[in-house]
Order: C-alpha cells, then sequence, then structure tokens
C-alpha cells in the first residue's frame, strides 16, 4: 500500500510560510477549531495529485489558491505543494525508495508539474500516480 509521508506547502491558500505536514504511518486524523486549515491540506493533496476543478478545491478559479497575503501581509507569488510517498515496494515505477510529487500554480493560473524535482507533463504525473493505484479524483 502506497503511503504519504510529509506534505509541504508553501503560498498555499492559508498557509503563508513554509509549511510541512509530517505524517507517521499509524497518522489518521486531523484536528483542530473551525478556521485552523483543516480543509486547506485536504484541498493541497487534491492540488498536488493534479485535480483540475478549482471549484472543487473551493476557489473560483486556480491563481485564487494562492496565499493573499490576509489584512496585513504580502501576497504570495505562487503556491506550491509536494507530496512525499514512500516507496520501498515499487509500487512507483521508480528505482528511488522515495517519491516526490510537486505542483506549483502562478498568478496566472499556470501549473509546473515536477516529479523528484525534475520538470514533468500532468500527463506524467497522472501516469505515475496511476502506476501505484493513485487518482486525483478520490
Amino acid at each position: 500500500m502506497t503511503t504519504i509521508e510529509k506534505i509541504k506547502l508553501h503560498g498555499f491558500k492559508s498557509f503563508a510560510k513554509p509549511t510541512e505536514i509530517s505524517l507517521e504511518k499509524s497518522f489518521s486524523v486531523f484536528l483542530g477549531p473551525n478556521g485552523s486549515g483543516k480543509s486547506n491540506v485536504a484541498d493541497s493533496i487534491c492540488f498536488v495529485l493534479g485535480r483540475l476543478s478549482s471549484k472543487s478545491m473551493r476557489v473560483e478559479k486556480a491563481s485564487h489558491l494562492i496565499y493573499n497575503g490576509g489584512k496585513k501581509n504580502n501576497p504570495s507569488k505562487s503556491a506550491e505543494v509536494s507530496i512525499f510517498f514512500e516507496n520501498s515496494t515499487k509500487q512507483f515505477p521508480i528505482k528511488t525508495d522515495k517519491v516526490k510529487v510537486t505542483r506549483i500554480v502562478n498568478q496566472s493560473g499556470n501549473s509546473i508539474y515536477k516529479i523528484n524535482d525534475e520538470t514533468r507533463t500532468r500527463q506524467q504525473v497522472l501516469e505515475l500516480l496511476a502506476a501505484a493505484k493513485i487518482d486525483p479524483d478520490g
């Protein structure tokens, strides 16, 4: 079974500063008060896995996923999310024991996809995920 080791977010929705969320093998729930970012973490996972529907991530368009600065801070120039998978069982057809998938969206709404820090197309990311039985739409 494919497992997520950690998620890194920067400039994504409410995550203005670089944030790393480590997921332990027994970790199964996000807890916190209303407005603390739980749904934004779920949206970030959908985003990095290649989901195209902005509305399913609760925004009107992709550029709205970028941290807007709120009332006191400067807005981010882009939003970046990376998800790190454990690959010791080689469910992904990659020789490394870790697989990092990254998606960056800029202010014009264009996305850049990366696999292990190498730029790839969205289709290449989807094919890699499909090999591990991961569907960005659930």
